[in-house]
């Protein structure tokens, strides 16, 4: 029996989900690439959190913008941790201020859909798709407003 298109019961459209990670993915390189890299035990990582709070002194966020709307889904209703036995769980955000917390809740999205989980029917119609979007307009903001070598990496600089 071949097996099933990933994206044929996915909660969120294929061109969306194929853009989000690989606008992802190229975050995460430009991280490592530049002074937002950590070590994890000998293996190069993104320090998120490290970008989540420095991110807060850079990032200009106007009211009622795609980015303030992402910012106000991501820490109002931020996506939930699928645990054992219990579901989707409701889980504090990580970060000191309101923009740290929406990057946590970004990196959470990213791992909501890449990990699994987002083909299960526990979320209403649409905030699925609306988590990617938030998440995408978010880190997209932070990469191209970010003043030091982070834009560059992203861009092969």
């Amino acid at each position: 029996m071949p097996l099933i298109n990933p994206f044929s019961t996915l909660a969120v459209p294929k061109e969306l989900v194929v853009e989000f990670l690989g606008c992802f993915a190229r975050c995460e390189y430009a991280m490592k690439a530049s002074t937002y890299a950590r070590d994890d035990h000998g293996i190069a990582a993104a320090a998120w959190q490290r970008l989540a709070n420095d991110a807060g002194a850079w990032v200009q966020v106007q009211a009622g913008t795609p980015l303030d709307e992402a910012i106000e889904l991501l820490t109002t209703a931020p996506p939930r941790l699928q645990s054992f036995g219990g579901g989707w769980q409701a889980v504090p955000l990580r970060g000191g201020h309101r923009l740290a917390q929406a990057i946590d809740a970004a990196v959470r999205v990213r791992h909501n859909l890449f990990h699994g989980g987002k083909h299960a029917p526990e979320a209403a119609p649409g905030r699925d798709a609306a988590l990617v979007n938030a998440a995408l307009v978010l880190v997209t903001a932070v990469v191209d407003q970010c003043p030091g070598d982070l834009r560059d990496a992203y861009n092969g600089a």
